[in-house]
């Protein structure tokens, strides 16, 4: 006997979790281009950045303007007059206390337009093929859409304060700047599809990946994990980055009490725990995923049936919640039970109930599981219960048919045989023996 009507009970499942509020973010010029970019480059600020020549630098490149696009995010409120003149869009996110990358990220990455996404250092110098080299990367052989990759570039560091009257960056190629070796920093330059950013839920907003030592690499090596290859541009395209305070340090000047702060949870060479953690399990989905961002990955899926859609739809971001499966928990096993009862031992366990009972007290028992279960599914099977004067008792759906023996086999699932006046019913199966034996021994019966 099934006894649990899951749709019923599934009807206390959570909604989808509200999406974040968005009252503190404002966006104070955005980009709404007459023909799409091909390149949408993400540059992140906290109220930290000393200079802005980095616009200066991506105006000067060797591609059309029209195909990338710069996105300045700022995550607490500054608004600076020269980004605002030189930035194709400026969002404040209007954060509080420690700042979170990551949630600045992913508000760029759903404000861009552009098929690629690059997320890369705001106050580093750009050599002019640098949009040219991604674009010969993701589009190899001219093809019309970018094929599936994960680009870093590496960048070029020094202990020299940022010069006066730089004006050509090949200048820095020259061997006088002392640049530091070559190092795969991963959180300066990371390059991926857009697409691809949205499938595996964007940048982690969870609270592990707060502060400093956070960066691209989250989303990068979880791209890797989901089988899209990355590769490392070769040296000929390079960033350089000159020397200002920082909380790790390792530009030889002593970090203040405030900028170590920042630095809010354990690391891995300067990599996020968390991020690398993810890289070494191979998770390929965020630990905390921004709603927005969810949204838009579940409206690209594609499901065969409706049958499915009722699936994939029932919880929302939060799924299912504790007590929700401790009730299906507790139902499943009460239904194990019943079935066991009802199936192997209810001759039995009638004997002794009635037995211990008796003829009132088994009625009420049969009220009481009436009341408690009645939740129990149309499509139950009929079970006989007792036979009385040629008469068999069936329960079905919560009620006790007489059934004359002489009838034959009846289909409980069909109305028409069900309403055969020779059939009766009632919930009782004390009152259902009493109008047996009126019929019998009335006259004419």
């Amino acid at each position: 006997m099934k006894v649990l009507n899951y749709e019923r009970v599934l009807k206390s499942v959570p909604k989808a979790r509200k999406s974040r509020d968005y009252s503190s973010v404002h966006i104070h010029k955005k980009n709404n281009p007459d023909q799409k970019p091909n390149v949408s480059i993400i540059l992140l600020d906290w109220a930290c950045r000393e200079r802005f020549d980095t616009l200066d630098w991506l105006i000067k490149q060797d591609v059309p303007k029209h195909m990338y696009e710069v996105l300045w995010v700022e995550l607490y409120d500054r608004v600076v007059s020269e980004v605002l003149e030189k930035a194709d869009t400026v969002i404040t996110c209007g954060q509080k206390g420690m700042y979170h990358k990551h949630v600045g990220y992913n508000l760029g990455l759903l404000n861009s337009h552009g098929e690629i996404i690059v997320i890369s250092d705001s106050d580093a110098v750009y050599p002019e093929d640098f949009i040219s080299s991604i674009l010969k990367s993701f589009y190899p052989d001219n093809l019309k859409s970018p094929q599936p990759l994960v680009l870093a570039h590496y960048q070029s560091r020094t202990s020299l304060l940022y010069p006066d009257n730089l004006k050509d960056s090949n200048e820095l190629k020259d061997d006088k700047w002392q640049w530091w070796p070559l190092n795969p920093n991963a959180g300066a330059c990371m390059s991926f599809r857009k697409q691809d950013a949205i499938r595996f839920g964007g940048f982690d907003e969870h609270k592990s990946l707060k502060g400093y030592l956070c960066g691209p690499y989250d989303l990068g090596w979880r791209l890797v994990n989901a089988g899209i290859p990355e590769r490392w541009h070769d040296i000929s395209t390079v960033l350089w980055h000159f020397a200002h305070p920082d909380p790790v340090g390792v530009n030889g000047i002593l970090p203040t009490l405030k900028l170590m702060y920042e630095n809010t949870f354990p690391h891995v060479d300067l990599h996020a725990i968390t991020a690398v953690e993810a890289l070494s399990t191979g998770r390929f989905q965020p630990l905390k995923e921004n709603p927005e961002i969810f949204k838009l990955r579940m409206a690209d899926r594609s499901i065969g049936t409706k049958f499915e859609e009722k699936y994939a739809n029932m919880t929302g971001q939060n799924g299912f919640s504790r007590w929700l499966i401790l009730h299906l928990r507790i139902f499943m096993i009460f239904d194990m039970v019943w079935t066991v009862i009802s199936k192997y031992s209810f001759g039995l366990m009638r004997v002794l109930c009635k037995k211990v009972l008796g003829e009132k007290g088994l009625e009420m028992f049969r009220r009481i599981k009436g009341r408690y279960l009645h939740i129990l599914d149309k499509d139950n099977k009929p079970v006989v219960i007792a036979s009385y004067k040629k008469v068999n008792l069936v329960a079905y759906n919560n009620l006790i048919y007489g059934v004359p023996q002489s009838l034959g086999p009846v289909e409980f699932n069909d109305e028409q045989q069900l309403s055969n006046p020779a059939i009766i019913k009632n919930k009782s199966c004390r009152k259902l023996k009493r109008e047996i034996n009126k019929r019998i021994y009335s006259p004419g019966a």
